[in-house]
């Protein structure tokens, strides 16, 4: 999971994400605490899983709330990621307003910091993996299954032994089983960067983690679409 995190309380932020940087499941996370640092980040944000982001944050210029500004600019690069919103404003009209600017959740201050990992992780769960074969905290795709909350994979109930950056990669295919992923969307995913697309080649990460998966028999799941990218199917 990556995830990329506004807010310009400092103290909270690294609170929020020594939470998520704590979590097996997460690869990047990323802290900022400006509306110009988030734009900054904006070329970037398809590759964050999930942005969590304060109404309120400093900007001289406007005297609109920021917040407002970040989801209508995430919404407007046509990016459908979750965001959730923390705030201090709990009057019903600015509730309504992110919504209708295309926030997915609202969290009022003070926040209990259990219970926003809790709604994180489920909206991780319920975005990405909703169409994968669940249980629980686990999550099948034919004989393979996905420990969410220990972030293993196992072949017939076998663990197989991977790396962090390999079990990102295939919980990349792993959510999207069937479907032809492009080397760009493979490198935002990873790295973050787009600007970098050219000088970023997925293909040694891809072969590491075929070669990990070798001894179960299954890296030829992962098959290569010449000029074009890759899918993951048991077919």
């Amino acid at each position: 999971m990556n995830i990329l995190i506004i807010e310009d309380d400092v103290f909270l932020a690294r609170k929020i994400g020594e939470i998520f940087q704590a979590k097996v499941i997460s690869n990047r996370v990323k802290i900022i605490h400006s509306f110009l640092e988030f734009l900054e980040e904006l070329s970037s944000v398809a590759s964050y899983d999930i942005v969590l982001t304060d109404l309120k944050l400093s900007d001289k210029n406007t005297t609109e709330l920021c917040g407002y500004k970040i989801i209508r600019l995430i919404r407007e690069k046509r990016v459908k990621i979750p965001i959730v919103v923390i705030s201090g404003f709990s009057d019903m009209d600015r509730l309504r307003l992110a919504f209708e600017y295309g926030a997915s959740d609202y969290i009022i201050k003070p926040i209990r910091l259990k219970e926003l990992e809790l709604r994180i992780i489920n909206w991780f769960k319920n975005y990405y993996l909703s169409n994968i074969v669940s249980t629980g905290s686990f999550h099948f795709y034919k004989n393979l299954k996905y420990d969410l909350h220990r972030n293993e994979f196992y072949l017939n109930n076998t663990l197989i032994p991977l790396t962090k950056n390999n079990k990102y990669i295939l919980s990349i295919f792993f959510a999207q089983p069937e479907k032809l992923l492009r080397e760009s969307f493979l490198v935002e995913k990873i790295w973050g960067d787009t600007d970098l697309t050219e000088e970023r080649n997925p293909r040694v990460n891809i072969l590491r983690l075929k070669q990990s998966l070798s001894p179960f028999w299954i890296d030829t799941w992962i098959r290569n679409v010449r000029w074009e990218g890759y899918i993951f199917s048991e077919k």
